[in-house]
């Protein structure tokens, strides 16, 4: 992750991306052919796509934003940092929408991609992330050149964890970059060693430390077990939309609001100030979106419990 970063974005991140990324999307695309075509697979596909809306209240839409949060790196500082590098030219409400059509097309077809494998092999689907080490190799196993895809699909696997390694030790980098004036080797070194031994707690709560395994913390009604769960819910799933609150009313309320609709305007006429484009955008930003974003924070907190008997 430091030695691409320090390679720069042209030079480290993007080249990375560019090839690396598009062969994993290929491959999850192969394994969710395969796995369609498994005996009982259409059990899998029943249970992903037929939801129960009887089990569907207020509650469910607020986790669904929480975890959109997490999904789309939103609060992390990751967009802003990357969207510096881009073009002037480059139209912000259009790369938005490919962002968000991108990561949300990846994720409906890694559900094809595990969902059918797991009613197949008659495994939990409850079982979370794992579900990927305990169901795929099966898969792998089943089909032909299936040790070499297998093998080659989890390599790949693997790069995709680093491409968010690298963007979340890009931030703090960019920030010693131009705020201290440090070099882009410097800063990658610096904050990556810094990284690696705040990270070694977590590494040791994985069993490698009764100390940190066993350690826990209950807050807003939940337990959360282990120094990297514990870690996991400040900072990957609370903190993230208190700074995305923050940012939402910064950017409503102190920022001036022609130079943000300026910046929309880039590539595109409909966002001219006091179109209804533009407007709308205004009242979202102001209203809509830090409300939406306190109801999803209180929901975290289970204070929302009235809301949960929601239709």
């Amino acid at each position: 992750t430091i030695l691409i970063v320090k390679g720069g974005v042209s030079g480290g991140i993007e080249k990375a991306a560019k090839i690396l990324m598009p062969m994993l999307f290929i491959l999850i695309a192969i394994v969710a052919v395969r796995s369609l075509s498994l005996e009982g697979a259409m059990k899998g596909v029943d249970f992903y796509l037929n939801p129960d809306f009887s089990k569907i209240s207020g509650t469910t839409f607020l986790v669904a934003l929480g975890q959109a949060f997490f999904s789309m790196s939103i609060g992390w500082g990751i967009m802003i940092t990357y969207g510096s590098y881009l073009p002037k030219s480059t139209s912000i409400i259009s790369s938005g929408v490919w962002v968000g059509l991108m990561d949300a097309g990846v994720a409906l077809l890694a559900g094809f991609m595990i969902f059918p494998a797991v009613f197949a092999y008659g495994q939990d689907p409850a079982a979370g992330p794992t579900l990927v080490f305990q169901v795929l190799p099966e898969v792998f196993s089943n089909m032909p050149g299936g040790t070499i895809i297998g093998a080659f699909f989890f390599l790949l696997l693997t790069v995709a964890a680093l491409t968010s390694s690298i963007s979340m030790l890009e931030v703090p980098a960019s920030y010693f970059m131009d705020e201290k004036k440090w070099s882009r080797s410097k800063s990658a070194w610096v904050v990556g060693i810094l990284l690696f031994i705040v990270g070694i707690p977590s590494a040791l709560s994985q069993g490698g430390s009764a100390f940190f395994s066993e350690m826990n913390v209950t807050l807003f009604g939940s337990t959360y077990t282990g120094f990297q769960d514990i870690l996991d819910f400040f900072f990957g799933t609370f903190f993230i939309v208190v700074v995305a609150f923050i940012t939402c009313v910064y950017v409503a309320w102190k920022m001036p609001i022609a130079s943000i609709v300026n910046e929309l305007d880039t590539g595109s006429q409909m966002w001219k100030p006091n179109t209804f484009a533009s407007k709308a955008f205004v009242f979202f930003i102001r209203y809509v979106c830090p409300i939406t974003i306190l109801l999803v924070l209180l929901n975290m907190m289970g204070l929302l419990g009235f809301f949960a008997g929601g239709g």
